[in-house]
């Protein structure tokens, strides 16, 4: 009787549950990668802004001249894109060196470790071997994991990359203009000029993802925003991350859903 083959040993990231579906559909964990990137952000101030829209001083009822405006952190933006794309190319790297078509449960880590001029991003995942692939490709990515992965196959989808796109916001305020407008808008009201910041940030950072995808789907996407007090003005930074996912097959419709139980009265 031959001995049993030994085990090769693997690391993951995956919890219990995600771990067994991945097996369930085929999936082989290599093993838990990373991509790590650092940077200090050169000094910047409102004048790293560019405007987009001016602002009136609320305080005067005649002549009324422009003292704030609203405008894009573009360098900032690139920047910060940019560190996660590094950090995600260097995490794929490690896969492609294990042998891995992709990695799943990517976990993306962004701070400011030192003071709010540094850049920190941590991108990790289990990189998995997929039967049947083609070797020396590059590993495709996917936060997802488990059943959603799973879910995502079965109807006809499959995973291409990590997604990140942002889009920061600069208000500089200029003489009483949190009283902007006619109608000296005090506590509790809508603030215009702030009302415009949130809607250049969000409307921005969802531009930014709709190139990213190129003629992909976006799936799984998360948005938060962060607001800061920094060299006379507030910046606003709308931060939106996902999967970018392709159809790789076309499905059955699903079959119309039969009732079981009647909640009527």
């Amino acid at each position: 009787m031959s001995a049993p083959e030994p085990v090769q040993a693997f690391s993951s990231g995956l919890t219990t549950p995600d771990f067994m579906a991945s097996l369930s559909m085929g999936l082989r964990p290599l093993g838990l990668v990373q991509g790590y990137y650092f940077a200090q952000v050169s000094s910047w101030s409102a004048y790293s802004g560019y405007p987009v829209r001016n602002y009136p001083c609320a305080c005067y009822e005649v002549g009324m001249h422009q003292t704030g405006w609203l405008g894009r952190v573009d360098d900032l933006d690139r920047l910060w894109t940019g560190a996660h794309a590094t950090a995600l190319g260097r995490m794929l790297d490690e896969a492609a060196a294990l042998g891995a078509a992709g990695v799943v449960g990517v976990t993306t880590d962004m701070s400011h470790p030192t003071n709010e001029n540094s850049c920190e991003v941590h991108v990790y995942g289990t990189a998995v071997a997929v039967p049947g692939a083609r070797p020396g490709g590059r590993p495709w990515s996917t936060q997802l994991a488990g059943q959603k992965l799973a879910k995502l196959v079965e109807i006809g989808f499959v995973p291409t990359s990590v997604a990140y796109a942002r889009c920061t916001a600069m208000l500089v305020e200029g003489c009483n203009m949190e009283y902007y407008g006619s109608g000296r808008s005090g506590t509790g009201n809508v603030v215009q000029p702030l009302q415009d910041a949130h809607e250049l940030a969000r409307a921005g950072a969802i531009e930014a993802a709709r190139a990213l995808a190129a003629g992909a789907s976006l799936y799984g996407v998360t948005m938060w925003l962060d607001e800061a007090e920094r060299y006379g003005g507030s910046y606003l930074t709308c931060s939106l991350r996902g999967s970018l996912v392709r159809r790789a097959r076309s499905v059955a419709p699903a079959a119309p859903p039969v009732a079981t139980v009647n909640l009527g009265p």
